[in-house]
């Protein structure tokens, strides 16, 4: 048996509020692959190649799916977070992921026109648009049907982001 064989393989575990667990193994042969656990069961796995920071695989999995790899692989699969336990490390935290639909408001509209942290308190934290994530997106980014907006902000400032949002009040100044 090599020491490669025998040296433990060391996993980090965060917590990403409002998304779930995720867990980052170095591979021995470089780069690393990370897993996003969902509380809802969904597996993100991540192919990272050595200096790279960008991943050039990325698979998704339903639980059902990700059992049946787990019992390919020979083991049980983490189990999915619990979003009581994420609340707690949250505390008066709030995320909230916000569709738009075609009669939105917004939709058509820069994030910088919705003023939306500006009247509500909450800020957009990430537009998941289909298949991509938008990070952070800048003030420039225009809204479009089908997007989903992560929201984040106390319990108040969100609850107002999503009135604005659904049409429940008005979007421009």
């Amino acid at each position: 048996m090599s020491d490669s064989e025998t040296t433990p393989i060391e996993v980090r575990e965060a917590t990403l509020p409002g998304i779930g667990k995720k867990y980052v193994m170095p591979l021995r042969t470089g780069g690393n692959v990370a897993i996003i656990v969902r509380p809802d069961g969904e597996r993100q796995l991540f192919h990272f190649l050595q200096d790279e920071d960008r991943p050039c695989d990325v698979v998704k999995l339903e639980r059902d799916e990700a059992q049946q790899l787990a019992n390919l692989l020979g083991t049980a699969m983490v189990g999915a977070p619990e979003l009581d336990k994420l609340e707690l490390v949250l505390g008066a935290l709030e995320i909230e992921w916000v569709g738009l639909d075609e009669d939105s408001a917004m939709v058509g509209h820069t994030l910088a026109e919705s003023r939306l942290r500006q009247k509500t308190g909450a800020s957009v934290v990430a537009v998941i648009r289909g298949d991509d994530a938008l990070p952070n997106p800048p003030i420039e980014t225009v809204f479009e049907a089908g997007d989903t907006l992560l929201l984040i902000g106390d319990d108040d400032q969100t609850d107002a982001a999503r009135r604005l949002i659904e049409g429940a009040e008005t979007t421009t100044a």
